[in-house]
């Protein structure tokens, strides 16, 4: 098997997770929403691991620059995230336990990373 149907049949496992746990969470009344964005945001960078993989299987200097720009959009992207995070908790609108904040700060970093990757490879 490829390694693109790999990350395919992988992103649909971790679909049909979230399903069920999203569909447990709300019969049960428990949902919480944190691990939801961390299981979405694992079946993101899978499915997005197998479009990219036949781009940046190639050591050129095209997917080099690819990922260059995604790091540095994404670097760009994480300090707003501090910024709002930080300004969030000292203003009381948000209320997260530190391993919360992390779990969202990954997450949001994941899909970051590989939603620029991709609207990269579309453009260059």
């Amino acid at each position: 098997m490829t390694y693109r149907k790999s990350c395919y049949i992988i992103g649909g496992l971790f679909v049909f997770i979230f399903v069920v746990q999203m569909v447990v969470g709300i019969t049960t009344a428990s949902l919480s929403l944190i691990e939801l964005l961390m299981l979405g945001a694992m079946a993101f960078l899978s499915f997005a691991a197998g479009y990219l993989y036949p781009q940046f299987k190639q050591k050129d200097e095209r997917s080099q620059l690819i990922r260059q720009k995604g790091m540095e959009f994404s670097m760009i992207a994480l300090s707003v995230y501090f910024l709002v995070l930080i300004l969030g908790m000292q203003l009381g609108f948000i209320t997260l336990a530190a391993v919360d904040v992390v779990r969202v700060l990954v997450s949001l970093q994941i899909i970051t990373i590989f939603s620029s990757w991709i609207i990269l490879s579309k453009k260059f």
